[in-house]
């Protein structure tokens, strides 16, 4: 039994993004970042020894100022990305947490200098228009995290390579 994964296990990204819902329509929250040449999630890695439930809160924070209580029930999915020919781009998995702002958290969001010069500002999306503003893979985890948070479906439905298990 080849046990070296064990031993020196190969890198691996986890990431934990929110799927922030406008409070009153069905408008996704996307950041606009430079150099991106697309909408983002807000989101980030995890650090090490941290979960996931706890970076989601910790960075949706960061990035937008506002506290933002997620609990496991949130955990809508949990996609897969293989590595691919970008540097950044490792293997890893994503948690995607869903969460509709009150008025007031909504009111309260905005790009934090913490967070980097590279957090420009944020739009709201309508779920059906992602595709203008986003990457197929992030309107496909997007769509899937909405849908399995409408649907009330089990915590955490997994998504590997595209297919939902």
């Amino acid at each position: 039994m080849d046990r070296s994964n064990y031993i020196s296990p190969p890198p691996r990204r986890i990431g934990a993004q929110a799927v922030l819902l406008h409070p009153q329509q069905d408008q996704v929250m996307v950041l606009r970042m430079r150099e991106r040449r697309c909408g983002w999630l807000p989101g980030g890695h995890c650090a090490p020894n941290e979960s996931a439930l706890v970076a989601v809160e910790r960075i949706v924070r960061l990035q937008l100022g506002v506290a933002v209580p997620f609990s496991g029930t949130d955990l809508a999915v949990v996609d897969y990305s293989p590595a691919n020919r970008e540097p950044e781009a490792r293997e890893g998995y994503n948690f995607v947490f869903v969460r509709r702002l009150s008025v007031e958290q909504a009111g309260l969001a905005r790009p934090q200098e913490a967070a980097g010069p590279d957090l420009l500002g944020y739009d709201w999306v309508n779920v059906a228009a992602l595709e203008t503003v986003c990457l197929p893979y992030h309107v496909r985890r997007i769509a899937r995290a909405v849908e399995a948070h409408e649907a009330g479906a089990p915590v955490g439905r997994f998504l590997a390579q595209g297919l939902v298990a």
